[in-house]
This record gives structure tokens, C-alpha cells and sequence, in this order.
């Protein structure tokens, strides 16, 4: 029987705390590095995780680290803070099309490959929404940087190492305040994640928390990857991986991926078509 997964995020989403759960769950953090490597990104990427603590509660962080990007823009050498301004203008500035080729041409299983070139061509149909452009005109700042394409295709491949074929998703919560992006200052939600909420019409709610709780790149991989939003589908635990995000927050700052097995006849009733 295929397993299923259900995302609950009450603390919100963000593609670093999906990868801390895949590796919670039991994904080897080496099966990461050589998915980096079929998409051609090892020598530029590297990852490590290690358990942290939540308000008290243990949990697997996951950090990917651009390759000696911080190292070279900080440099006393001009052509090496060249190099990293040349880099980061590379790197930071992908439109849809070069991240496709990137996916399309890494050799991964056809479930990934699907799932993760939904999960930009839906961030980039929200982004374009937002600035009044074609999808295929996104110029992909933070989203379409190394971590987001690692977050994205990465979280893609650890739900089907574990063989995961059906994904839910728990109502999601909208944060509040300001964040600081290629564009300024923008309040939270940020208008791609908002934009992909009226796109699938995600249910969202308030936990009080005035952070950005929930990342373009969480929301794109919430709304991609998921039959439906809502409580949790019936099913037989079998494991909880849970995902550690950067700050401390006054309640767990955690993402819970549930897997189990659906019940009998009860996922195919429940499991309600998607928006596009």
C-alpha cells in the first residue's frame, strides 16, 4: 500500500524545514548530496544538519550553505568580491527556463522531476501575477537561488525516497510584520506566498506570531505537492519527522511531516481536486 504524508504547520513552512524532517524521517542527508550532484550543484552547495532544540523540543535542522559565496563578497581582494558579485548576479537572477533545464537534465526519478518543476512553474505563475508579467519573464531572485532550487528538489526527493505518493497539508499560518527582500521592505505575508494562497485557495489563519512563518518557497512546495489543506487525512502513523526552523519562537518553531498509510477507501474520498 503507497504511503502518504501530511504537513502540519502550525508554526508555518519553509523549504530548510522541510529538508530537517525528510531527514528526521529517515532520509540520509548523503541522498541530498547526490541529487546536488545529478544537478550539477555539489561545488557550489554543501549541507549539514544537527539536532536543535525548539522550546525544548528536539528537532533536525538542515542548513544549505552557498560554497564560498560569503567568504569571497566579504574578501580584501577586489577580484574576489568580483567573482562573488559576477556569481551572485548568476545565481540570483535565473528565469523559469534555466531553472527547468537545470531539473530536467539532472537524471532524477520521475516522480521529483514532475513534482519539482510544478513546484517553480507555480512560484513563478504567482511571482508574475504579482509584478504584471509572463511566467517566463520571472527573473527568480531569492526563490530562484541555489537554496531554494535544493530546498525545492531536494524535499521532492526525500518524500519519494520514502516512497510517499499522496501529500496533504494543514491550514497555514499568515505571520505578520515585515521582511526584507530584493524588492525592500515588504510586509508578511510576502506577495508571492499571498498570491499562491488566493491561487489554491489555502485556508490561513493567525497564531498570534508577528514573524514570516510561511516562505515563498514553503508556500510554493505546500500548494505543488498537496492533494488538499485541511486536518489531517485518515491514516496509520508510521513515522513523525520533525523540521527545525532559524529562530526561536514563542511556541515550536517546527514543521511535523506525518507518514503513514492511508486507511482503507478513505484518502481517495477525502482527497479534493486541485486549484490551478
Amino acid at each position: 500500500m503507497p504511503k502518504i504524508a501530511y504537513w502540519d504547520c502550525s508554526v508555518g513552512i519553509a523549504g530548510d524545514m522541510c529538508l530537517g524532517a525528510l531527514v528526521s524521517a529517515g532520509v540520509p542527508l548523503d541522498y541530498f548530496s547526490q541529487i546536488l550532484q545529478q544537478l550539477g550543484l555539489d561545488r557550489e552547495v554543501t549541507l549539514h544538519a544537527e539536532l536543535v532544540h525548539r522550546c525544548g523540543q528536539a528537532a533536525t535542522k538542515v542548513h544549505v550553505n552557498s560554497i564560498g559565496l560569503q567568504e569571497d563578497a566579504s574578501s580584501d581582494r577586489p577580484e574576489a568580491r568580483k567573482e562573488a558579485h559576477q556569481y551572485t548576479e548568476h545565481h540570483h537572477h535565473r528565469h523559469l527556463s534555466e531553472i527547468e533545464q537545470i531539473i530536467r537534465t539532472a537524471n532524477l526519478p520521475p516522480q521529483v522531476e514532475r513534482w519539482s518543476l510544478n513546484a517553480f512553474r507555480q512560484l513563478a505563475i504567482a511571482e508574475g501575477k504579482v509584478h504584471g508579467i509572463p511566467p517566463e519573464q520571472v527573473h527568480f531572485h531569492e526563490v530562484g537561488a541555489l537554496d531554494a532550487i535544493t530546498d525545492i528538489v531536494c524535499t521532492c526527493a526525500g518524500l519519494d525516497w520514502l516512497g510517499v505518493e499522496k501529500v496533504f497539508c494543514s491550514a497555514l499560518p499568515t505571520g505578520g510584520g515585515f521582511v526584507n527582500c530584493e524588492h525592500g521592505r515588504l510586509p508578511v505575508p510576502a506577495p508571492a506566498t499571498l498570491q499562491l494562497w488566493q491561487m489554491y485557495q489555502v485556508p490561513i489563519f493567525s497564531n498570534g506570531i508577528e514573524e514570516e512563518l510561511v516562505t515563498p518557497t514553503g508556500a510554493a512546495l505546500a500548494v505543488s505537492l498537496s492533494d488538499r489543506f485541511g486536518a489531517p487525512p485518515d491514516m496509520k502513523l508510521q513515522t513523525v519527522g520533525l523540521g527545525a526552523g532559524d529562530r526561536e519562537l514563542p511556541i515550536p518553531n517546527i514543521v511535523r511531516l506525518w507518514i503513514g498509510k492511508p486507511i482503507k477507501g478513505k484518502v481517495s474520498k477525502q482527497a479534493s481536486k486541485k486549484k490551478y
